[in-house]
């Protein structure tokens, strides 16, 4: 099952490749990237408004927001800032530097979430393979601004 799954992930990645080449298309008919990213965002709203209509999911309850911890509302403000800084880097060092680095960044992060379960989260403890595999793909990052 962990293969399929990681397959269902790998074409999530192809899929951002894609997103992020789209969104910077689109920005060349407005005047600036923030609109693009504000476009972006609302198709997004849009689509999950009838995703949820269409699985018939209940209003969320407001109140139980009241005890969520503060960075639990992060999610949509990181979310923006990594579609627009795609449209906005994407034309200046091109789709696969930009989504190398990103990943680069989301892996080192993500080896620190796992060790330590930030986030209530269970732990999964750095390995010299996971640091090994990080080391990598920044030399792979190199490589694809060289060449």
């Amino acid at each position: 099952m962990k293969l399929i799954y990681t397959t269902i992930v790998l074409l999530i990645g192809f899929l951002l490749a894609i997103q992020g080449s789209i969104n910077t298309q689109l920005t060349t008919y407005l005047k600036h990237p923030m609109q693009g990213a504000l476009i972006s965002f609302f198709v997004g709203f849009l689509a999950l408004l009838a995703l949820n209509f269409i699985f018939k999911t209940e209003v969320p309850n407001w109140g139980h927001l009241n005890t969520a911890p503060w960075y639990v509302f992060a999610g949509g403000l990181l979310g923006a800032i990594f579609v627009s800084s795609v449209i906005f880097f994407i034309p200046k060092i091109g789709v696969t530097t930009v989504l190398a680095a990103s990943i680069a960044g989301q892996l080192i992060a993500a080896s620190v979430i796992d060790h330590f379960g930030f986030f209530g989260l269970a732990q999964h403890p750095v390995s010299m393979g996971k640091i090994g595999g990080i080391v990598l793909l920044a030399f792979g990052i190199f490589l694809i601004q060289k060449y």
